[in-house]
Order: C-alpha cells, then sequence, then structure tokens
C-alpha cells in the first residue's frame, strides 16, 4: 500500500496544493495516521477521485501527470471542445477533481489515440 503527498498528488493532477487538498475534503480521504505529514493512501485517491475500478488499480501509473483539455486536445489533434464533449459522452476517462477542474487520464486514452490515427471508431 503507497501513500502520496499533498506536493505528488497537486503534481499529478496539475493543480496546486489547495486544490487538491479541497478535492481528498470533499472526497472524504482522510490523511494516515501512521506518517508524521499528510499522507494519502493512493487506493483511495484512485478509487474516490480518479474512478479507477479495483481490477484496474495496479495498471495505473500513479507517477503519470493527468493532462487538462488543451493538452489532450492538442496530442489528439481536435479541439478542445471535442475534449470535452467526449469527456460528457464517455468517450474519454475524465476525472472530475473540483467542480470546474477535469483531468483526463491518459492510460485509457491511448486506445483513444489509435482510434483517432487509424479512423476506427470501433476501437475505443
Amino acid at each position: 500500500m503507497t501513500y502520496a503527498t499533498i506536493s505528488e498528488i497537486s503534481r499529478r493532477w496539475q493543480v496546486d496544493r489547495a486544490t487538491a487538498r479541497i478535492a481528498l475534503k470533499e472526497a472524504n480521504i482522510v490523511p494516515s495516521i501512521f506518517h508524521a505529514s499528510p499522507r494519502y493512501r493512493w487506493e483511495d485517491i484512485l478509487r474516490k477521485i480518479e474512478n479507477v475500478s479495483e481490477e484496474a488499480h495496479l495498471d495505473v501509473n500513479i507517477e503519470e501527470r493527468l493532462l487538462c483539455t488543451n493538452e489532450l486536445a492538442d496530442r489528439l489533434g481536435v479541439t478542445a471542445q471535442t475534449v470535452r464533449n467526449y469527456g460528457r459522452a464517455g468517450r474519454l476517462h475524465t476525472v472530475k477533481i473540483t467542480d470546474r477542474t477535469i483531468r483526463y487520464m491518459m492510460a485509457p486514452m491511448r486506445k483513444c489515440e489509435s482510434a483517432v490515427k487509424t479512423d476506427d471508431t470501433h476501437q475505443m
């Protein structure tokens, strides 16, 4: 079981530490009692905030940053609005950090990128 500091979480999500604290508080994720400085279980973060299934926890690279809308749009060669539309439609794995902060997880995106490159939307 691994733990993360606020700095590590905010780096992954590309947000400031205050936003990370707010997200953790809203998700009712409490710090570990075993550490002197606040540390949070990655399992709780992945399950409650990033909506990763229990089976997929091991496949997630916690060192990999989540992408904001514009970064993902640049990588896919589409507009930011298209990324938002795909997220709302469930075609992308969105991570709602706060009401105004949404990020996209890259691991599920690899399938989407291959579909865009091959123009085969059935791969998504």
